[in-house]
């Protein structure tokens, strides 16, 4: 049933990404990018791979953010599923001034390799972007979470403190480096701690092309049963942006 409901989500998520463009009023413009990566092998082993992300966000200067964010990894090597990872998420950010934003997002995930059916993320917090310059940005949040999930051998609830921070390094015009790190702490039992992290480069290829090779790295210090701590994505995947 909530399985069904993760697949409905991301299906509604990702079609909201792909009309954002459209749906953009006066005071406000949409944007957004899709990425696409796919990766096939056969012979001495056949492997198939994929990965999808689409993001669209509209901003009003100084005033709010919406944000909405899909992504789906499959991989299946020599007849057996490997890894099968479906997100989606919607945040809404309002501006106290230029620089400082309140925060409240949903996350919905599955990640059937890493031994949960699905999360359910309720978050709010606070954020603040502390440089802005032509070549550097650096963004912080705090804030706290209500996690539901549906884990082996059984569901559990329990609140959490969310630390993340972004820095984006543009070397020169259409070469940009990105460092994504979050940090996400059980309250309930202080040795859950989770941490994200994201590491990427982007060329542009063209106006509205552009390649991206990135690292994600996911580390949980309280695994289900008979899984490991830490999972690590490599992709290089084409990017649109519009």
């Amino acid at each position: 049933m909530v399985y069904t409901a993760l697949r409905t989500t991301l299906v509604l998520t990702l079609t909201a990404c792909l009309a954002a463009p459209a749906l953009a009023a006066d005071d406000g413009k949409w944007g957004g990018s899709a990425a696409l990566a796919v990766l096939t092998a056969s012979g001495n082993s056949s492997t198939q791979s994929g990965s999808v992300k689409l993001e669209a966000a509209r901003e009003r200067a100084a005033h709010d953010r919406i944000t909405l964010k899909a992504g789906a990894v499959y991989a299946r090597s020599d007849g057996a599923d490997t890894a099968e990872q479906e997100s989606a998420s919607g945040q809404y950010d309002y501006f106290h001034s230029e620089e400082t934003y309140s925060l409240y997002s949903l996350l919905l995930e599955r990640d059937a390799f890493a031994g949960f059916d699905y999360r359910i993320t309720g978050r709010v917090g606070a954020g603040h972007q502390f440089i802005r310059t032509e070549t550097d940005r650096l963004d912080g949040e705090a804030g706290l979470d209500y996690v539901y999930e549906e884990k082996e051998p059984e569901a559990e609830d329990f609140p959490a403190a969310r630390l993340y921070g972004k820095w984006l390094h543009t070397f020169r015009e259409g070469l940009v480096f990105t460092q994504d790190a979050e940090v996400l702490e059980n309250l309930s039992d202080t040795e859950d701690l989770r941490v994200n992290t994201l590491t990427a480069l982007e060329v542009s290829l063209s106006a509205h092309l552009s390649l991206k090779t990135s690292v994600t790295m996911n580390y949980d210090a309280v695994p289900t049963e008979g899984k490991k701590t830490t999972d690590i994505y490599t992709a290089t995947a084409l990017v649109v942006t519009y």
